[in-house]
């Protein structure tokens, strides 16, 4: 699985990228918040033991995505029901769903253990040939591999997640921004190609 800190990374990154509400900025931050917290729902089976792997067959069935879509429809209700409509809606929905999928998707390219995505429905599980992000190491202030695996994640993912928010802001000028998208994503694909030779 991806680290903690990676998932929350993205999740303030949707925020950020999706023009989540500016102002008071205590509001901003507790939606921040929010979807950090949505995006690691999913990893409740570690605290939990009958979700755990170990009493479904070794299957990771908060990792589905109807499991990782509880909170994001709970969320979508919760706003409707408090009045909220139209574009504002429209923009809170995609943030809290993308924030809920994104523990999906990097869990997947971790490419270690399967996942039954559309568990209840199958217990198939999907695992890529191939993994572009470390798995998180044991938490651990001794583990050399806690830092090395954190290392190599950010490395793939802030590079990524740094682009996302210049370009939906515009931060540089044309030529910088051409620079911008040749380089960053050169980095993390250097990350991603180390993280490709793990012994997994």
């Amino acid at each position: 699985m991806s680290s903690f800190i990676g998932h929350s990374l993205t999740a303030v990154t949707i925020g950020i990228a999706f023009n989540s509400p500016r102002k008071p900025s205590l509001y901003r931050l507790g939606w921040y918040f929010w979807l950090i917290v949505i995006s690691s729902f999913p990893d409740l089976d570690h605290f939990i033991p009958w979700l755990h792997q170990s009493a479904h067959q070794q299957s990771r069935i908060t990792h589905s995505l109807t499991f990782a879509l509880i909170l994001p429809i709970c969320t979508i209700f919760i706003l409707t029901t408090i009045g909220i409509r139209g574009s504002k809606l429209k923009l809170y929905s995609w943030q809290v769903i993308l924030a809920g999928l994104s523990q999906v998707l990097l869990d997947l390219l971790v490419g270690v253990v399967g996942i039954p995505l559309f568990y209840p429905f199958s217990r198939q599980n999907f695992q890529l040939p191939w993994g572009i992000l470390p798995s998180a190491g044991k938490l651990d202030l001794g583990n050399y591999y806690l830092y090395r695996n954190l290392l190599i994640e950010m490395g793939v993912l802030l590079p990524i997640l740094s682009l996302v928010i210049i370009i939906s802001y515009r931060l540089f000028p044309p030529r910088q921004m051409r620079v911008a998208l040749l380089g960053l994503p050169s980095i993390s694909a250097c990350f991603m190609f180390w993280a490709y030779n793990l012994s997994r």
